[in-house]
């Protein structure tokens, strides 16, 4: 079984003209990924605020270990209650619904996720057996919300929120530069979750690459932009891909495309959406675009085989 690793490459890049007005930057490290935020008007005070709403975010949703505060990761060693913060609870709530909506979205996947990324570490696919006993799990776990705050898992299947902590984070962001009247910012979230602001130009409009298509980007303005993709975390073994991105009802770790951008107005909805579309057809993806209000765009062998028909891609 002959196993090569994909080269870690970004699936989408905000290109950013180096003649703009100076503005405030800083850099943080959560959610295992570099998080690059750029204001064009603030203070420094600002920057301190934003950094630590991803630092928060990234402690409560973090499935791998303990933190200082009740975290997935507790929620997930225990059927017993938890008692978690207002904040988690709202995440949690909001993130099951959507997997009732969002067909492909199950929070649940987490034990399974591990169990394929563990498999592919040893450059081998994850064995039937272990797939039919994750799906088990899966199919037969739940949470309980429970007043006050409390939450109960039942079931051995592990919560895992990593497709849709960093978009909560960047809609606390959103909310917080609203507040404080902000309308210029690009805030990168490891280029998998991106949220636009206004470019200082005459348009206002940010070009944003598509790395997978040679010198092919979007102009866009005032909304997220979530991108799932194989990319980054895709082994390929005897010429077929397997991804990070597994489907709750097969097990399969086998996506339909290499990329789906999603642009949205909210960031945990476009990345659980673009995360659902690497699992669907174009006709689902059809479908979710006119009842989420979302407008996507799937690539497969650097060519785009789905594009929303009110976006306009552009050429250098």
């Amino acid at each position: 079984m002959k196993l090569k690793s994909l080269l870690s490459t970004l699936l989408i890049i905000p290109l950013i003209s180096c003649s703009q007005a100076s503005s405030l930057e800083s850099k943080v490290f959560c959610f295992d990924t570099a998080i690059d935020i750029r204001l064009f008007e603030g203070e420094k005070q600002n920057l301190n605020d934003i950094e630590n709403i991803f630092s928060y975010y990234d402690k409560i949703s973090d499935n791998y270990k303990q933190r200082d505060v009740n975290n997935v990761y507790l929620v997930n060693n225990t059927n017993d209650d938890v008692l978690v913060d207002e904040t988690l609870y709202s995440m949690l709530q909001k993130s099951f619904a959507l997997k009732e909506e969002i067909r492909y979205f199950n929070p649940l996947c987490g034990s399974l996720a591990k169990k394929w990324k563990e498999s592919l570490k040893s450059s081998q696919i994850l064995d039937e057996a272990t797939i039919q006993s994750e799906l088990s799990k899966l199919n037969n776990s739940s949470v309980l919300f429970k007043d006050n705050n409390l939450i109960q898992r039942l079931g051995g299947a592990e919560i895992d929120l990593g497709a849709v902590a960093k978009g909560f984070a960047l809609d606390e962001v959103k909310k917080y530069l609203v507040s404080k009247s902000f309308s210029k910012y690009l805030i990168n979230s490891g280029y998998s979750s991106i949220l636009l602001g206004q470019k200082q130009s005459d348009d206002g409009l940010f070009s944003v690459g598509l790395s997978d298509i040679d010198n092919a980007y979007l102009k866009l303005s005032n909304c997220f932009v979530s991108t799932s993709g194989v990319s980054t975390q895709g082994v390929k073994i005897d010429d077929q891909i397997y991804s990070h991105i597994v489907n709750p009802y097969t097990g399969s770790a086998i996506n339909n495309y290499d990329t789906v951008i999603v642009i949205s107005s909210s960031g945990y909805l476009g990345d659980a959406i673009s995360t659902s579309f690497m699992l669907s057809s174009i006709d689902e993806i059809k479908q979710v675009e006119q009842t989420q209000n979302v407008k996507a765009i799937a690539i497969k062998d650097k060519n785009i085989v789905y594009k929303n028909e009110s976006l306009e891609v552009y050429y250098h």
